[in-house]
């Protein structure tokens, strides 16, 4: 200690503020993010800011994606045959509420507006008994096989290490105290902000197919810059008497 007040005693606190050097983010970009990728299919993403792992409203956030997909599958009968899937995922910070789907070009238009004619639907119609009880029973199934797992005893453990739980939780308990009112007031805290879409597929028919329904725009495209137009041109002042 001796050395070291000998070595830094000299040097004085800073007296003045230092300021800030970064900026927060821009908002997300609304329009639809197309993404040139060759391929007879087209994927179709929505995704919005989900809860953290260590959120109350985790649980219910599980429930809300359930309930989520299963309004979308009947919303849309040409998704009926595709991979459909939403999902919440949660880490130490929050993480995303993600929708997903295979699609076609014809159908990418319709399926992107009922999706998010299901995020609506969520915020101003609380579940069923019906869907909830689908939703519950679904993951409850899930967390069931998950925990007949020979590791599976660890996983509550180490989960309560990694995000700070004040203890070890019981996820079907949780799950089954989710109520109706819950499920609609978390979509209104998730889905009240913004949410991104991201089309990857052929480029060309998926402008095409956008074209006149939404904002979109292609990775790696410049915009073409609008045309300044030009002020209409004065006649000449002709001081000649007639």
């Amino acid at each position: 200690m001796k050395t070291l007040r000998q070595l830094l005693g000299p040097w004085r606190k800073s007296e003045q503020i230092i300021p800030t050097t970064f900026r927060q983010p821009n908002p997300p970009d609304t329009r639809t993010l197309i993404v040139n990728v060759p391929g007879p299919t087209v994927e179709l993403r929505l995704a919005a800011r989900g809860v953290s792992r260590s959120d109350t409203d985790y649980p219910i956030a599980m429930v809300l994606a359930r309930v989520a997909q299963h309004r979308w599958q009947a919303m849309s009968p040409e998704l009926a045959k595709q991979p459909v899937f939403v999902r919440s995922d949660a880490y130490v910070l929050p993480g995303a509420l993600v929708m997903g789907a295979a699609v076609t070009e014809l159908t990418v238009a319709d399926s992107l507006a009922k999706a998010r004619k299901v995020i609506e639907s969520l915020m101003t119609t609380p579940a069923t008994p019906d869907e909830l009880e689908r939703a519950k029973t679904e993951l409850i199934g899930e967390a069931m096989t998950l925990q007949a797992k020979p590791d599976a005893l660890a996983d509550p453990w180490l989960d309560m290490d990694t995000y700070r739980l004040s203890a070890p939780q019981d996820q079907m308990a949780l799950l089954r105290a989710v109520t109706p009112a819950d499920v609609q007031r978390v979509a209104q805290r998730l889905f009240n902000k913004t949410i991104v879409s991201v089309v990857a597929g052929e480029s060309a028919p998926l402008k095409a197919a956008l074209q006149g329904r939404y904002q979109f725009e292609v990775l790696g495209e410049i915009a073409a810059p609008v045309p300044s137009q030009k002020p209409p041109t004065k006649p000449a002042n002709n001081n000649n008497p007639r």
